[in-house]
């Protein structure tokens, strides 16, 4: 009975230590790809289920990014990519991001594809790239 019962302990300290280390991964993993610097943002995520933070100092700009999330509408959403320090290596720089139905003057990719081929997307393609997104979270 004795054994029995330490064992039940100690299988149940370790799924509350494993269900624990789970959590703290995923807010890790969770802040770091929402890295940003200011205090008004987004949270966009693309059509491949990956997030990224989205800043810009344009109200309008803004207000869409509160529109899209309020009515959870995917559309393009970009900017100039650059280096950044956060999980994906890149942001898209804040002056100029841009929320677009379509995107005839920029290119197509996703957050993953991106990140992938950062020296291509910085260097090669200079002008704005979008990704198919929608906005999940706000933060002001």
């Amino acid at each position: 009975m004795k054994k029995s019962l330490v064992f039940v302990v100690i299988l149940i300290l370790i799924i509350a230590i494993g269900f624990s280390i789970w959590v703290y991964w995923g807010s890790v993993d969770y802040s770091d790809k929402t890295n940003h610097e200011t205090d008004n943002w987004a949270v966009i995520e693309d059509s491949k289920g990956d997030i990224i933070a989205v800043e810009t100092a344009e109200p309008s700009v803004w207000d869409n990014l509160v529109n899209l999330r309020d009515n959870q509408t995917e559309m393009w959403i970009g900017g100039v990519v650059e280096e950044y320090g956060n999980y994906w290596g890149f942001r898209f720089r804040p002056d100029t991001v841009v929320i677009a139905e379509i995107t005839i003057e920029g290119a197509q990719s996703n957050i993953r594809g991106i990140s992938g081929d950062l020296n291509y997307w910085i260097n090669v393609w200079a002008r704005e790239t979008y990704v198919l997104a929608k906005v999940i979270e706000i933060h002001q």
